[in-house]
């Protein structure tokens, strides 16, 4: 715990450091519908994005969530405690990050970098993601026709940091993996539960193949 402290603090103070005023500390930031602006950053805080807005910046977060609502423009996103949530028709021009976190992409979403976490689910619902999307310890969920352009993968735990024993991959409802499935942890167990409406055009590595 106290090596956990120590780097949220560091983040937090660069996050100080290297954007000054434009910190909000201890409190949410809310953009309201339809509104444009630059880059937010909050520590101990979350960002809830409205519909339809533009943000030329980056979203970024120590302790909190980060949403963004229907039809809404947005670069990166990357939080360390909270998880991050895409609306219909959101579009990530950058990649969407968080360390602990679920990561949920809503119908006709689209990120055009990578969707990364290091503990914690990803599901992607009628949605693209143009590179790889990645976990340490957590499921991953295509639905609903997702796609995703680069691999999956099931990055190594470096010391056994989390303790899981088992990881599942769905891909389902005509979803397609246009890279492979690589599995780097040799420590746990992946299961592909692939339908047969659905593809992995790629190698799967190292994980069992089910099919539905």
């Amino acid at each position: 715990m106290r090596k956990k402290n120590v780097i949220l603090l560091f983040l937090a103070l660069s996050f100080i450091l290297f954007y000054g005023c434009d910190v909000s500390v201890n409190r949410s930031i809310h953009v309201r519908d339809g509104e444009r602006g630059g880059g937010l950053t909050s520590v101990n805080g979350s960002i809830q994005v409205g519909t339809r807005c533009r943000i030329e910046g980056d979203c970024q977060t120590v302790n909190g969530s980060i949403q963004v609502g229907d039809a809404s423009l947005v670069r990166d996103l990357d939080t360390v405690n909270g998880r991050i949530s895409l609306a219909a028709n959101v579009v990530v021009d950058g990649n969407a990050t968080t360390v602990n976190g679920s990561i949920v992409c809503g119908a006709g979403s689209k990120v055009h970098g990578r969707v990364t976490t290091v503990n914690g689910r990803i599901e992607l619902k009628n949605s693209e993601v143009d590179d790889e999307v990645s976990t340490v310890n957590g499921d991953v969920l295509l639905l609903a026709k997702s796609l995703v352009r680069g691999d999956i993968v099931i990055k190594g735990s470096h010391g056994h940091l989390f303790d899981h024993s088992h990881i599942d991959i769905r891909i389902s409802e005509g979803s397609v993996v246009e890279g492979g499935i690589l599995v780097n942890d040799p420590d746990v167990e992946v299961k592909v539960y692939l339908s047969k409406d659905s593809t992995v055009k790629g190698k799967i590595k190292n994980a069992q193949v089910i099919r539905e």
